[in-house]
């Protein structure tokens, strides 16, 4: 049974909006044309048609380290917000979901959508078939649902590790949820020309990130 992002957490605050991409961008928050895709999954849940900061499905939008509502330009562990003993999320608190405060989706959408669980990711990839695709020039893997054909595009965004951005041959998008056994590590979607699974990775390296909403 996928568990609804609500039942991870407490009513939590609202943020402000985000005003710039990774780039210095500046981008208008009245301007989102987001979409929410029913991709006929079990639980219900609703992905998002586009990351978050892109305008076009196909756009790699902006990139976060995992907890982080503001992109960067540099990814370190020295930068990152929790450093390098993860002072949040660890063994000691006992979290392992991201709290809303956290979540930029959550923060962006003022509570209408939020980053996947792990669950929710594992969901998507149980739920649907997939197939590289390019769109406008831009490679990526289109997911479509074994239900009622509707599908999403994963853009190949990569990921950012210090101030480089890997090669666009995959995209690594972040679920809500830390690796329990190391608190270091976050699950996400890897998503490249031959893969499709979760992994883990240090939690300070910038992801793109993608959205849904609970049924």
């Amino acid at each position: 049974m996928i568990k609804k992002f609500s039942e991870f957490i407490e009513e939590g605050m609202w943020g402000s909006a985000l005003k710039r991409s990774n780039t210095g961008e500046e981008r208008r928050e009245d301007k989102d044309n987001t979409q929410y895709i029913d991709l006929g999954l079990p639980s219900g849940t609703l992905w998002a048609d586009r990351n978050i900061g892109a305008t076009e499905p196909e756009e790699y939008g902006d990139f976060y380290a995992w907890g982080e509502t503001e992109p960067k330009n540099e990814y370190t562990c020295d930068n990152y917000k929790w450093g390098k003993k993860s002072t949040k999320y660890n063994k000691k608190d006992g979290k392992t979901v991201l709290d809303p405060e956290d979540d930029v989706v959550y923060l962006k959408t003022k509570g209408k959508a939020h980053i996947p669980t792990e669950e929710q990711i594992k969901e998507l990839i149980d739920n649907t078939t997939t197939e590289n695709q390019t769109i406008n020039g831009v490679a990526g893997k289109l997911y479509k649902s074994k239900v009622n054909d509707n599908t999403i595009f994963l853009p190949y965004a990569g990921d950012w590790f210090f101030s480089s951005s890997a090669k666009r041959l995959w995209s690594r998008s972040c679920s809500s949820s830390i690796d329990s056994s190391n608190h270091h590590k976050v699950h996400y979607l890897f998503s490249g020309r031959f893969s499709n699974n979760i992994i883990e990775l240090d939690r300070y390296n910038g992801f793109s990130v993608r959205g849904v909403k609970d049924k």
